[in-house]
């Protein structure tokens, strides 16, 4: 490889001195002699340079990069020719240079591109504790998030009201709404102020149990909208004057009445039902590991778990098992006449599972 360079900057600097004896002639005149044998030269100069490089490369054993140093001084080789104004035979070099890769060599680039892939898709992984596909549902949350937060009009307060009754503590008790302390009863506590969990409440971000439930609990509207406030925390407002004053100003129309303008800050803007049918929560790799152990627990118990005792000794050890799970649930009616249940005038008799 370094052997096709050094014939690439012979060839540069032939075409620099191709360009002086031209101007020894007087072929060119005037500023164009100088600008032509100087920037011929100058190419010839450069092509030399990446020459040695390419050589030094190779001898470290960087076959790679050899050759991209090799293709830079091809091209400046042509540069210089076309400066000078003779034949460009240095293009003829870069064909030298390109060669079609082995079939063992391709498997090899692409084992090797897989491995770099896998090894960086594990890095994201340790890092986020996310797989791809919830690392991108992230972004678009960020993105979401971004665009949505400042335009529900919530304070500091409303915020905190709405984690506490995530968190299950936010109760109604003589019309009032309280931080019971202790998630799942009251046992006494704070208030928290009624006028912000009654505009959340009505913007559906919240509901209040009624009768004997006196819960007040956040609805999935409420639970996505507030994980959009943690992802954006800062188009939430300091206060509730504050809040109220961004409402007003966002609901200031052209020709509409100020009461109706007022009226509309003290409520609060519901969700974008676009937002609502679209949003995926991202799932952490853990949080996925813990549904799939939950959901195969569900299904086991659903789908009859342990033998019964008494059907230990008649079958071999999951058998019996092995077909129920393998039978679809609409085709439970065909098989009833296989296996029919002990009549009372012929008991069964119980044999202990050993």
């Amino acid at each position: 490889m370094s052997r096709i360079a050094e014939q690439a900057a012979e060839q540069a600097v032939l075409a620099a001195d191709a360009a002086m004896r031209m101007a020894a002639r007087g072929a060119t005149t005037g500023s164009g002699l100088d600008s032509t044998t100087s920037a011929a030269h100058e190419a010839a100069v450069e092509a030399e340079r990446f020459a040695r490089l390419a050589a030094e490369e190779e001898r470290a054993g960087n076959r790679a990069t050899s050759r991209n140093l090799t293709a830079r001084a091809i091209e400046i080789a042509v540069k210089a020719q076309q400066t000078a104004g003779v034949p460009c035979t240095a293009q003829e070099l870069a064909a030298l240079i390109e060669r079609r890769r082995a079939p063992q060599e391709l498997l090899e680039a692409e084992r090797a591109e897989k491995e770099r892939a896998a090894a960086y898709e594990d890095e994201l992984r340790a890092e986020t504790g996310m797989d791809a596909e919830n690392r991108l549902r992230l972004e678009i949350a960020k993105y979401t998030a971004r665009d949505e937060v400042p335009k529900l009009g919530w304070s500091r307060g409303m915020v905190r009201a709405m984690e506490i009754a995530q968190a299950g503590r936010l109760y109604r008790r003589d019309g009032s709404a309280w931080d019971g302390g202790s998630p799942g009863r009251f046992t006494g506590g704070r208030r928290v102020a009624r006028e912000r969990v009654l505009m959340l409440a009505r913007a559906s971000f919240l509901t209040v149990g009624h009768k004997g439930t006196r819960a007040i609990t956040t609805t999935p509207t409420g639970d996505i909208a507030l994980y959009l406030v943690r992802l954006h925390p800062e188009g939430v407002h300091a206060d509730d004057r504050t809040a109220h004053a961004a409402r007003l100003a966002a609901n200031r129309k052209r020709e509409r009445r100020s009461d109706d303008v007022k009226a509309a800050a003290r409520s609060l803007r519901p969700l974008d039902r676009y937002v609502l049918r679209s949003f995926e929560q991202p799932v952490t790799l853990a949080e996925q590991a813990a549904r799939s152990a939950v959901e195969a627990e569900q299904t086991w118990e659903s789908e009859g778990g342990a033998l019964a005792p008494e059907s230990c000794n008649t079958r071999p050890p999951g058998g019996l098992r092995s077909l129920q799970l393998s039978l679809p649930l609409g085709s439970l009616g065909e098989h009833t006449s296989t296996a029919r249940p002990p009549t009372a005038s012929a008991p069964r008799r119980r044999t202990a599972c050993t």
